[in-house]
């Protein structure tokens, strides 16, 4: 099916996290609502609440009837809760959203179309736009532990673009993160559902990791935008986080040698312990 026949089956299917903010997550879904109108084309979306509360009450009262919401009576992750919806997905494409992303009305006819103008269709992605106006680094270079020596001792990002901010055109790159992530559905048959020992963080680098193995492009496209209200750099949250560093080891000893994954583990351990020794320095 083209992007411009008509069908009563859903072109697109799209996955939103929830978790107790079942607010955003109606505002996220009103934005789509308008990009999914400009495009003229029928979605599926599917609402995955990991509340475990009575956020899913609310919901039902804030969201137009045609969402499916599913309940999970524990938080089940990130990953698991989006296989969820891809599971149940119909469309051709399926969308990976974020609640805290709002589109912007001509995203996803634009997306929609590049993926169908590409001989190989991987993964497509917008520039990600702050509250504050700023561009956020939403992509990146595959990990490696330089980057993690970088980040945990030297306070240096080593797997940035460097020309990020100079991009003008669509550019094919190695990672994006999963605030937003369009792709056809046939490519979640064959690279597989996301991988369910991440329960959050570094899922999004696994996949699209997964992706480029099995032969498919990611593709970040700057002329494109969506506001995403998260992804603000927070150095007390990175340090806090109880996920990031554990999944980060998670990734080293599926993608790396065993020799530079245990290195990146104590990389990470003996990384903690100086930010914890610095950060006390500072408090005394």
């Amino acid at each position: 099916m083209k992007f411009d026949e008509f069908s009563d089956e859903p072109l697109l299917s799209v996955i939103i996290l929830n978790y107790k903010n079942a607010k955003l997550t109606a505002e996220c879904v009103k934005h789509l609502d308008k990009s999914v109108k400009k495009a003229k084309i029928n979605a599926q979306i599917i609402v995955v609440d990991n509340s475990a509360d009575k956020t899913s009450e609310e919901l039902k009262k804030l969201l137009p009837d045609y969402v499916e919401i599913i309940e999970n009576e524990e938080n089940l992750g990130f990953s698991k809760a989006n296989n969820q919806g891809l599971k149940i997905s119909q469309g051709k494409y399926v969308l990976l959203l974020n609640n805290d992303a709002f589109v912007n009305v001509n995203c996803l006819e634009k997306g929609i179309k590049y993926l169908e103008n590409m001989e190989c269709p991987g993964i497509w992605a917008p520039s990600l736009i702050g509250e504050n106006g700023d561009l956020q680094g939403s992509t990146a270079r595959f990990p490696s532990l330089k980057d993690l020596i970088g980040e945990y001792f030297l306070f240096r990002h080593y797997n940035v673009y460097e020309d990020f901010l100079q991009w003008k055109e669509p550019k094919e790159v190695d990672m994006v993160i999963g605030a937003f992530m369009l792709m056809e559905k046939k490519l979640v048959d064959k690279v597989g559902l996301l991988d369910e020992n991440f329960f959050f963080n570094a899922e999004d680098v696994d996949y699209c990791k997964r992706v480029h193995d099995s032969g498919f492009p990611v593709i970040y496209d700057p002329r494109v935008s969506i506001t995403h209200i998260g992804g603000a750099s927070q150095e007390d949250k990175w340090f806090k986080d109880p996920y990031l560093h554990k999944t980060r080891i998670i990734y080293s000893y599926k993608h790396y040698n065993f020799f530079e994954a245990f290195l990146s583990e104590i990389t990470i351990k003996l990384g903690l312990i100086f930010r914890k020794f610095l950060w006390w320095l500072h408090k005394c």
